[in-house]
């Protein structure tokens, strides 16, 4: 790997939040990085599931190359035929995120405007993603904010007589790009949807998390309708409490990567008048079970 002007000895990892979230200091994305610094990185991607680097001046192609030291980029996901079609311009591997448009009034990118719900990249296909790299182009100089909420310490906060109810538990997950959340009795037909089980083993870090997110699970499998229902909005509950969150601020420059299977994020909104831009790109993942 060639030589990069970053010094590992210089790398300092600060925790942000006692469940979740590290910032990274000594670090310029914009370089080469060597073997030595990428270990230190994924040690404290493992330990502290979102990290943050402030001040970064990145391209597309510096942004990309640093989601590939954490596995191989991920393409598009493309929605099946006869499902609702995400706005904004066609994209491979590097997604804007925005609410701009362009003077005729078409989306310049996707998600737009306004608060998300708390989900996980991908929750919905075979194998999720696994990391998320998200880089601030524009920022409103109010709100937007990204929460992100520890699926560890979500298990961790379930009763004993829960984690052995539904230790064997699969929960379907859908998503439609409508950003609503679906009728648990939705048609799968035009959806991408897929079982994922409540509890997962993060391989590489032994522990046990809570795959449920309130934006994809639709239903608990082997339950019945208001059942599942009751039960998941219970563990909503669970998976949101504040006490588990860490809340970014966002300036301009940040980075932000985190371990989509170990924890979910969601979005504040923010001021009509004002901006919002950041970039993302993806690491494929593989299955949960």
């Amino acid at each position: 790997m060639a030589t990069s002007r970053n010094d590992p000895a210089s790398v300092t990892v600060t925790g942000l939040h006692p469940a979740i979230g590290a910032e990274i200091r000594g670090v310029d994305l914009s370089q080469e990085l060597d073997d030595d610094t990428i270990g230190l990185i994924r040690q404290a991607w493992f330990d502290h599931t979102v990290l943050v680097f402030r001040g970064q001046d990145i391209s597309e192609n510096q942004q990309l190359r640093f989601a590939g030291y954490f596995g191989t980029v991920a393409e598009r996901v493309i929605a099946p035929d006869g499902a609702s079609k995400p706005a904004g311009p066609e994209w491979t591997n590097m997604l804007l995120i925005t609410d701009k448009v362009d003077d005729s009034g078409d989306a310049l990118g996707a998600l737009g405007h306004g608060e998300l719900l708390f989900h996980s990249d991908k929750a919905y296909i075979e194998s999720p993603h696994r990391g998320s790299f998200l880089y601030g182009v524009q920022v409103p100089l109010e709100g937007g904010h990204t929460k992100f909420a520890s699926l560890y310490a979500a298990y961790d906060n379930l009763s004993d007589e829960w984690k052995a109810r539904f230790a064997d538990t699969f929960v379907m997950h859908g998503y439609d790009y409508n950003g609503n959340k679906l009728d648990p009795d939705a048609d799968f037909s035009n959806i991408l949807h897929f079982r994922q089980p409540m509890f997962f083993v993060n391989p590489d870090t032994g522990r046990k998390g809570l795959f449920v997110a309130r934006m994809t699970a639709m239903r608990i499998e082997n339950l019945e309708r208001e059942e599942s229902i009751d039960i998941l909005e219970r563990i909503f509950k669970i998976t949101e409490d504040p006490a588990i969150i860490y809340e970014h601020v966002w300036q301009p420059g940040d980075l932000v990567m985190w371990d989509n299977w170990s924890c979910l994020h969601a979005r504040t909104d923010w001021p009509d008048d004002q901006h919002r831009a950041l970039r993302r790109c993806t690491t494929e993942g593989g299955r949960l079970w």
